[in-house]
């Protein structure tokens, strides 16, 4: 995602103050919260509450995730489409795993914000109705390692299209009126 944050130390920090999730569940969720039109500092309270039941968090780990949400927000609104998951670079079975969970958490952080998700219609309906189907993603150890690691690079590209059609769908442009 970002030279400045490094997933394995990040995972690291979750694990050492108890949080029950990965670095790639808290970016999907936050990147849901961000693709279903919230921009407000309630994700905050989301946020604690999803993973410290509501409390306060560390202070160290609130910067860690303030960042995270600032890189996250700041690749959505790029108009180069520069926008990342947020992922472990280990073996595939691992990145496999991050990215079902990033996908589990997008659905339930854009299904907050956009508590009618399920009645959408169209592109964003279909896609959403595709990452709900990508949850639900197996493998087999014996496959083919190149096939499983081709499709997983597609699959994982699908999901980072979808997710900027998702914030395209729920967010406003930032439409500047010209003066003349």
């Amino acid at each position: 995602m970002t030279d400045t944050t490094n997933y394995d130390e990040f995972n690291r920090q979750l694990i050492l103050y108890k949080i029950g999730i990965t670095a790639a569940e808290l970016h999907g969720f936050i990147s849901g919260l961000l693709a279903g039109g919230n921009h407000d500092e309630s994700w905050r309270p989301l946020v604690e509450d999803m993973l410290n039941n509501g409390q306060k968090m560390p202070e160290y780990l609130e910067q860690q995730i303030s960042q995270l949400y600032n890189i996250t927000k700041q690749q959505f609104f790029d108009e180069h489409f520069e926008f990342q998951l947020f992922l472990s670079n280990k073996e595939l079975y691992s990145q496999i795993n991050d990215l079902v969970g990033w996908v589990n958490h997008f659905l339930l952080g854009i299904g907050l914000v956009q508590p009618k998700i399920n009645h959408l219609k169209g592109d964003v309906g279909e896609a959403i109705y595709d990452l709900r189907q990508i949850v639900q993603l197996g493998y087999d150890e014996n496959e083919d390692q190149q096939e499983l690691g081709f499709a997983f690079e597609e699959i994982k590209e699908y999901v980072r299209i979808t997710s900027i059609l998702c914030f395209d769908e729920f967010n406003e442009p930032d439409i500047t009126p010209t003066i003349h």
